[in-house]
């Protein structure tokens, strides 16, 4: 009776903490990748704020040391949220390092939407800017550098530009930065990177933030590994 009790409080365990993290037990995933001349996105140790585990203290690092006409950009692609509706969508945030950049289109989260659900009309592409968002506190990394919060305004999702708001299904959400190193320094260092949803948040400080545990460090620089994830061109991220 005693090995009983303590099996059925071993497993009451196990399901509070999987009901008090539904966003890590739904296994919501950010992939690092991009494409193009001297452009890429990727962990870096040692340059972000403290991390949820271990003391590495990662930023995830957006580069492009090329010109802004060029068709390149370091791309993070999101996956697990596709298939939602919009409406579930609570919050879009993250922390940016202020010796990086921090323009009208790069660094901006890029929502892909089906306004319909199922069709027929195609899917259309929503851009939320970092200058565009609301600033919030700076915080101090070990390192010394500086980030700087930025929230898309609320309430979400109508901080989206130009009338209505978008309404229907989620077809993808990524982090595009393809703004180059001739309007700014051609980087970002972004950490503490939040997607909110009506049944919990998601944070990323690091690659472990995955939530499977698949860390998702790999960064080919490929288009074919961008559309992949993507499931569509990518050119539907300058739509």
């Amino acid at each position: 009776m005693h090995i009983r009790s303590n099996l059925a409080l071993a497993i009451a365990a196990l399901l509070a903490a999987a009901l008090a993290s539904p966003a890590c037990a739904a296994g919501f995933k950010l992939h690092p990748s991009g494409f193009g001349a001297h452009s890429y996105c990727s962990w870096k140790a040692g340059e972000g704020l403290p991390d949820n585990t271990g003391n590495e203290n990662q930023a995830l690092y957006f580069q492009k040391m090329t010109s802004t006409p060029t068709f390149a950009a370091g791309v993070a692609v999101f996956k697990g949220f596709e298939g939602m509706t919009v409406s579930q969508l609570t919050a879009l945030e993250f922390k940016w390092g202020m010796d990086g950049w921090c323009g009208a289109g790069a660094p901006r989260f890029n929502l892909r939407v089906d306004p319909d659900g199922a069709g027929p009309a195609p899917p259309v592409t929503y851009f939320i800017g970092c200058a565009s968002m609301v600033p919030g506190p700076i915080t101090t990394a070990p390192n010394g550098r500086m980030f700087q919060t930025k929230t898309a305004a609320a309430p979400f999702p109508t901080a989206f530009p130009g009338p209505p708001p978008p309404s229907g299904t989620i077809v993808s959400l990524a982090i595009v930065f393809d703004e180059g190193n001739d309007v700014g320094p051609g980087f970002v260092y972004l950490d503490d990177i939040r997607v909110g949803t009506t049944s919990g948040d998601h944070t990323w400080k690091s690659a472990s933030d995955n939530g499977d545990g698949d860390t998702s460090t790999a960064n080919t620089a490929d288009i074919a590994t961008v559309e992949a994830l993507l499931g569509e061109p990518v050119t539907v991220l300058f739509r």
